[in-house]
């Protein structure tokens, strides 16, 4: 009875056990992969961090040309003042009219969606002169960016009002 009661446990515990090693395998896989993904992502959000943080700075400056470079040829925006979706040339017609006297980027997420394309969210506080009607506007922004000839290049945008 003793060797039946043993044999049983034992044949009881086997699959277990290597029910157990392979999430165990699994999981050093996935770890590599998590790693070296992680060691991409940071830098590719830095990188588009940093080209959000420069379009921003050209658009205040109200220069046209260097905004112009931060776009795709196809590029289409939507603001917030439910004026629907503009192409390019318009948007860099507004350039030239810029309103606000400050801003803050903040709360940046970044996720790639393959190899040319990564979508980037943010929030956006804006300042506008004490002589305007709007003093204070803050927006979430969601981007889309693509990397064209080696240029990661904003494809679309889009604003939603904080109230």
């Amino acid at each position: 009875m003793r060797n039946w009661i043993l044999g049983s446990c034992i044949a009881l515990a086997l699959p277990c056990v290597a029910v157990a090693q392979q999430p165990a395998a699994a999981d050093k896989a996935s770890a590599s992969t998590t790693s070296k993904n992680t060691t991409a992502q940071p830098k590719l959000a830095d990188l588009l961090e940093a080209k959000v943080r420069a379009a921003w700075d050209a658009f205040k400056k109200k220069d046209k040309n260097a905004y112009a470079e931060f776009l795709t040829d196809d590029f289409q925006a939507v603001e917030s003042d439910g004026d629907g979706e503009r192409a390019k040339l318009h948007v860099l017609r507004e350039v030239e009219h810029c309103m606000y006297t400050d801003y803050t980027l903040q709360m940046f997420q970044v996720q790639p969606l393959g190899p040319e394309y990564a979508f980037v969210t943010y929030e956006s506080s804006m300042q506008f002169p004490r002589t305007s009607t709007l003093h204070f506007r803050r927006v979430f922004v969601g981007e889309l960016w693509t990397q064209r000839d080696g240029k990661w290049k904003m494809m679309r945008y889009q604003e939603t009002l904080v109230r």
